[in-house]
């Protein structure tokens, strides 16, 4: 079943859904995935207690980020896409970085019994998760026009 999840992701990308019901599924799913760490996996626990969370929670980033690359590609001219692609791919790994940073600082500065750092952590995460949630329902639900850029004056050449 593991080995199938890329594809199953992938063929969320292809379904007639609005992207920013994905986005919202993907959240949704993603923090159900980390209230199910919280809920399961203990500081002795066995590898199945990981299972079902961890699923879920990558299944729900995986839908989640595809779909948002979507929506911020498409709100471009196809002329930038080039320019698009690369500061979404920057800020991707930027939001990334710091994430990681952040949850590693609160498991490294958490002086709490064996197990508790790993639950403050991943409360962390799920904060930032549900904030994540609430800004994906703000998006508009009519996609935006995309901006055709200035013309310079010049014709392009043949």
């Amino acid at each position: 079943m593991a080995a199938e999840e890329p594809s199953l992701i992938a063929l969320a990308d292809t379904l007639p859904a609005d992207q920013r019901w994905l986005i919202i599924a993907g959240f949704l799913i993603t923090a159900v995935g980390m209230i199910l760490l919280l809920a399961l996996v203990r500081a002795h626990s066995g590898i199945l207690t990981w299972v079902p969370g961890l699923l879920l929670f990558g299944a729900g980033v995986g839908i989640m980020l595809t779909s948002s690359v979507n929506v911020v590609q498409s709100s471009f001219p196809d002329a930038d896409q080039g320019n698009i692609s690369g500061l979404s791919r920057s800020v991707s790994n930027l939001g990334s970085s710091l994430g990681t940073a952040l949850v590693g600082s609160v498991l490294v500065a958490v002086t709490l019994p064996e197990g508790e750092p790993f639950a403050v952590a991943l409360a962390t995460m799920l904060v930032i998760t549900l904030i994540g949630l609430v800004l994906a329902v703000l998006i508009p639900r009519q996609p935006v026009e995309p901006i055709e850029p200035a013309s310079s004056g010049t014709a392009n050449p043949a």
